[in-house]
C-alpha cells in the first residue's frame, strides 16, 4: 500500500492547510488508519516514520495526534512501549461530543417527538431476534424501577431516567449502528428535557402508561413479533407525546399511520 504523503494534497487546499497544517495531517493519519485496516489497540507508526510519511515536523505530528486523541480515535501513551494506538470509538463518547450541540441550540419537546415517531418504531422492529438474556434482564430491571411510585421531584426524575434506560437497552441491541446512534442522540436530548418538561403533575398516570407500553413491548419481543413491536412502540411514542408536548405545539405533520394502534 502506498504511503500517504502530505505533499500530494490537492494544491487547491494549500491555503487552508497553511493555516492549520496539523489538521490536514490528522486527516491523513485518519485515512491511513482506515486504508491500512487498523483495528482498536493496533499501533500506529512511530513518530519518526510518521514525520517521513507526511513530510512535516515533529511538532505538527504531535499536534495532529493530540487532535485525534481528543476526537477519541487515537490513544497516546508515554514511556517504554508507548506511542500512538488506535482507540476503540465508544458510542457514549460520540454522543457526548454531539450533545454539545444542545448548549447552543434550543430543541423543543415537539421537535424531539417529531423524530421519535419516525425512528423508535424502527428501533423496536430491528431488535427482535437480537435481544440476549442480559438485555431482557436489563429491560425487566428498568420496568421494576418504574414501578416504584414517585415521592417527590428526585423520585420523579429517577422514574423518567428509568424509562429512558429501557430505550437505551434497546439501542444496545440494535443491529443497525447508524439507527442506534441516532436513537441514542435523541435519548440524550430527552434527558436534557427531564426536570423542565412540566409534566410532574401527571407523573403517576404517565408512569403507569409507560409501564404498560413497556410490558406490551416485552411481550412482542419475547414472542418474536417484530411488526407488533413496531406498532406498540409507535403507540407508546404518540401516547407520551400527548402528555409531554403542549397541544399548541403539536402542529407538525404526523406520519402516515399516526393514530394510536391498540393491539390488546
Amino acid at each position: 500500500m502506498d504511503k500517504p504523503d502530505f505533499r500530494d494534497i490537492d494544491p487547491s487546499r494549500h491555503a487552508s492547510i497553511k493555516r492549520k497544517r496539523s489538521d490536514a495531517v490528522a486527516d491523513l493519519i485518519r485515512s491511513h488508519i482506515f486504508q491500512a485496516g487498523l483495528k482498536p489497540d493496533d499501533r500506529l507508526p512511530q513518530e519518526p516514520e510518521l514525520i517521513e510519511m507526511f513530510g512535516c515536523s515533529r511538532s505538527t505530528i504531535r499536534e495532529a495526534l493530540k487532535s485525534l486523541e481528543v476526537q477519541g480515535l487515537v490513544q497516546n501513551t508515554t514511556g517504554p512501549g508507548g506511542g500512538a494506538r488506535v482507540a476503540p470509538v465508544s458510542i457514549n463518547r460520540i454522543v457526548g461530543l454531539l450533545s454539545n450541540y444542545f448548549y447552543f441550540q434550543s430543541v423543543s419537546a415537539a421537535q424531539i417527538y417529531q423524530i421519535r415517531r419516525l425512528i423508535e418504531p424502527e428501533l423496536a422492529f430491528s431488535v427482535v431476534g437480537h435481544l440476549t438474556p442480559a438485555h431482557f434482564a436489563a429491560l425487566d430491571k428498568a420496568i421494576a424501577v418504574q414501578k416504584h411510585h414517585p415521592g417527590g421531584d428526585a423520585d420523579w426524575e429517577h422514574h423518567r431516567h428509568a424509562e429512558i434506560d429501557f430505550h437505551d437497552v434497546l439501542i444496545e441491541a440494535c443491529p443497525n449502528p447508524l439507527l442506534g446512534l441516532v436513537c441514542r442522540f435523541v435519548n440524550e436530548a430527552i434527558r436534557h428535557l427531564i426536570g423542565r418538561s412540566g409534566v410532574q403533575e401527571f407523573a403517576a398516570s404517565f408512569t403507569c402508561e409507560n409501564i404498560d407500553f413497556h410490558k406490551r413491548l416485552m411481550s412482542a419481543f419475547r414472542s418474536g413479533n417484530a411488526a407488533r413491536a413496531r406498532r406498540v412502540m409507535l403507540d407508546h411514542v404518540l401516547s407520551a407525546e400527548a402528555v409531554v408536548v403542549p397541544a399548541t405545539d403539536r402542529g407538525i405533520d404526523q406520519p402516515v399511520f399516526s393514530e394510536p394502534l391498540r393491539l390488546d
